[in-house]
């Protein structure tokens, strides 16, 4: 296949709407991720606290759990702005679909930014002997604990589970694409149809 063909090939995949939707999520799905990751990061370095807590013969730092649901509200609020005005393009009620919103990710945050994360971090630390701050990488002087590797885990089961819960319970479409303007037709349509059975 020559370069020409698939450059015509992408743009016509970058002009289908549905392509162009899952596009843009990827993309504000992964920049969601950085937000989360960076918010993450800088808790960690800013506030050095530790509080160990101890299941059986296994341990876990709580502090790790906390800075991560703050990093997890910070990532909510830039995820709920970019998916409705650059993803799904809805002109529905705000309040009432950052409400929906807001508890799609609530059930996505206990189930695996809470749920799976810490069990994750303690299988890791505990069963393969991988302590969550030793570094696993340095990048152009920047070291990366193997904390990092679980938050990456995470990531891939959070961002799949919002779509789905945002494609299909959230940012919902009528047909002509504008959930207001159907609700607003559906209304002054009923007095017609009433004068019509007189």
């Amino acid at each position: 296949m020559s370069t020409n063909e698939e450059t015509s090939r992408f743009k016509r995949l970058m002009k289908n709407k549905k392509f162009q939707e899952i596009f843009w999520y990827f993309v504000f799905g992964v920049l969601t991720t950085i937000v989360n990751l960076i918010a993450f990061a800088v808790l960690r370095e800013v506030f050095k606290v530790k509080w160990p807590v101890t299941i059986g013969k296994w341990s876990f730092d709580l502090f790790v759990t906390f800075i991560n649901a703050i990093a997890w509200v910070v990532a909510v609020v830039f995820a709920y702005v970019t998916n409705k005005l650059f993803v799904f393009h809805t002109k529905g009620n705000v309040k009432k679909e950052f409400i929906s919103f807001v508890a799609a990710r609530l059930f996505t945050f206990f189930a695996f930014e809470l749920g799976l994360f810490s069990l994750s971090v303690m299988v890791m630390e505990n069963a393969c002997n991988m302590p969550k701050d030793d570094i696993l990488i340095s990048i152009f002087g920047i070291d990366i604990a193997n904390i990092y590797i679980v938050k990456l885990f995470i990531a891939v089961f959070v961002v799949i589970a919002n779509y789905i819960f945002s494609k299909l319970f959230i940012f919902k479409k009528t047909k002509d694409g504008d959930p207001e303007k159907k609700s607003s037709e559906e209304i002054s349509t009923e007095p017609e149809e009433t004068k019509a059975g007189e």
